[in-house]
């Protein structure tokens, strides 16, 4: 196989890698988005050898650099967006979460001054020490 066919097939693995992290924000699947994420990044040593493996093919079969990298850069391109999508959808989470946590936070203060309007002071035992 060739090696920019190996690229090809790398970036495909990330896509899917992505599609899959993005189903696991949905979820709130954190263990699942933290697998994705140390995938994709084994993968990215991956795709930087594979990248210079595949350049120097290129360069090798007579294809002009600039034509090697428009292909890519569709590629990349489509990838990016997958990832600027995930990421809307963690920060949709985070606020979410921010917002129930603040929720939770008014709720336990509220609580808090309940329990000091109906419990009754401690009396001292001894009034007095000698």
């Amino acid at each position: 196989m060739s090696a920019k066919q190996n690229l090809l097939n790398a970036y495909e693995s990330w896509e899917q890698l992505t599609q899959r992290e993005g189903a696991a924000i949905t979820r709130s699947d954190w263990v699942g988005v933290s697998e994705c994420q140390k995938n994709k990044q084994e993968l990215q040593r991956q795709i930087i050898n594979l990248t210079d493996a595949a350049r120097a093919e290129s360069v090798e079969a007579g294809v002009e650099t600039k034509r090697f990298d428009t292909d890519l850069r569709q590629i990349v391109n489509r990838l990016i967006a997958l990832e600027n999508s995930n990421s809307e959808l963690i920060s949709e989470r985070r606020q979410t979460a921010e917002l129930q946590r603040a929720e939770l936070d008014q709720t336990s203060r509220n609580l808090r001054r309940m329990q000091k309007s109906y419990v009754q002071p401690a009396t001292a035992v001894w009034q007095s020490y000698s």
